[in-house]
């Protein structure tokens, strides 16, 4: 099912990827379409050698009817001919041509080129008083004058057309541009989500995959340290018996309650790491809730105190609670004096037999605050961020009983009564583990003491 979800976002990002391509194309061909259209102007061109052609025209009557009724007056007949001329020979030629035949004007343009150039010897010999020549030469560039106009006209007018035309096709242009750039960002983002998303996918499997291997490691040694544990006892336990059978009636009763003592010992050490164990699979399936309930801080220090005395008699636990402390704390007492018992048994099990431990509760930022103090082996620097961490254990604990859930459990049911539980430790000299619990507890309904 993954795979297929893979492939078919592949496809869709691949067909996003050549659908960009396409319309980015489109809109470069298009503006490069607009811009060389933008660059025509034969319209003006025409335009402009029409307007010339018209005017050459125009200065040739007026310089021929000076020449012929005014006394030395030097008109230069000649030059202003030979402009005509040329104007006339470049409409009639080449592109120009092709433009006058589309205007219809083709054949007017040939006749004029005949009829100026039948009347280039009466120009060229024209003097003062010759009225009649200078007549006939009006006679044949009026209408020239007039078709000329008529062409310009006619030019001007499809000029604005083409240019109408011009600008609804950029016009067009332009909004298939536009709505091609839209839908290259459209697809842009539509990309730079797929590939965020993709991205956030990758690294959330990379670091399940992670937590994954990290669990698989940490249940491995878990595994590991279990086996030794279980072993060990049993060991303990099966040698014992051992002993016993072999010795039959003859053992004497003092060795066999030793001997008892002993076996019940290890059991008693097997039933805890049962338990531990059986806390950590209650805790991951959420099976374990808190109650709240108004408990005396002295009982419950008590309970902890009398519960590790019954365990290691000869050790010396230092308890004592500040003034500003209330007498009574609203939690759940059960999670929390299995909390501090842990944290207690730890810094008996980590400390030298001769170090006392000290409990010390104090009241500070509406929290209460228990702190477990022992002058043991310590944690090493490096290894303290992984401390809360599940079955570790740190290098210095390496040959002391434990199964690493301890501390881990300690740590969850501290968040599951609302509070925290931080710690302070030098390797070699000792530890401080503070349980802070609030001093209010959030929920609406509170069981009565305990």
């Amino acid at each position: 099912m993954n795979r297929r979800r893979d492939l078919a976002a592949y496809a869709v990002a691949g067909v996003a990827v050549v659908a960009f391509a396409i319309l980015l194309a489109f809109a470069l061909v298009r503006l490069a379409e607009t811009e060389a259209e933008m660059r025509e102007n034969e319209g003006d061109n025409m335009l402009w050698a029409i307007s010339r052609a018209q005017s050459a025209a125009l200065l040739l009557d007026s310089a021929v009817s000076r020449k012929a009724g005014i006394p030395q007056v030097t008109a230069d007949v000649e030059r202003r001919y030979n402009v005509v001329l040329s104007r006339l020979t470049l409409l009639s030629d080449g592109p120009q041509l092709r433009y006058m035949q589309e205007l219809g004007f083709d054949d007017e343009i040939d006749a004029a080129m005949r009829a100026i150039r039948a009347l280039e010897p009466q120009i060229l010999d024209l003097s003062f008083g010759d009225t009649e020549a200078a007549t006939s030469i009006h006679d044949v560039l009026a209408p020239m004058v007039k078709g000329l106009g008529r062409a310009g006209n006619q030019s001007m007018v499809r000029q604005w057309e083409a240019t109408g035309a011009q600008v609804d096709r950029q016009r067009l242009a332009i909004s298939q541009v536009i709505i091609s750039i839209a839908a290259i960002i459209a697809l842009g983002i539509f990309l730079s989500f797929t590939l965020l998303r993709a991205m956030i996918e990758r690294q959330r499997v990379r670091h399940f995959l992670a937590r994954e291997r990290e669990t698989a490691e940490l249940y491995r040694g878990f595994v590991a340290l279990v086996s030794h544990q279980f072993r060990t006892p049993l060991a303990v336990i099966d040698s014992a018996m051992q002993r016993v059978l072999r010795s039959g009636k003859a053992m004497p009763r003092a060795e066999i309650d030793q001997r008892a003592k002993q076996v019940r010992g290890e059991i008693k050490g097997l039933t805890g790491l049962l338990d531990a164990t059986l806390d950590v699979v209650r805790l991951d399936a959420g099976q374990v809730t808190a109650t709240p309930a108004r408990c005396e801080i002295d009982k419950l220090l008590k309970r902890v105190k009398d519960c590790q005395s019954r365990e290691t008699p000869d050790r010396v636990i230092d308890v004592s609670i500040g003034d500003e402390v209330p007498p009574f704390l609203t939690t759940d007492p059960v999670l929390a004096e299995q909390i501090l018992a842990n944290l207690v048994s730890n810094a008996v099990k980590y400390s030298p037999d001769t170090e006392p431990i000290s409990v010390k509760v104090r009241a500070q930022n509406r929290q209460i605050c228990f702190a477990v103090e022992d002058r043991g082996i310590g944690i090493p620097d490096e290894e303290q961020d992984k401390l809360f961490s599940r079955f570790f254990r740190a290098s210095t604990a390496q040959g002391v009983p434990g199964t690493g859930v301890g501390l881990s459990t300690s740590h969850q049911l501290a968040q599951l009564l609302g509070g925290e539980l931080e710690f302070s430790s030098r390797s070699g000299i000792g530890s401080v583990f503070t349980l802070k619990l609030s001093d209010e507890w959030a929920a609406s309904s509170v069981a009565e003491p305990a």
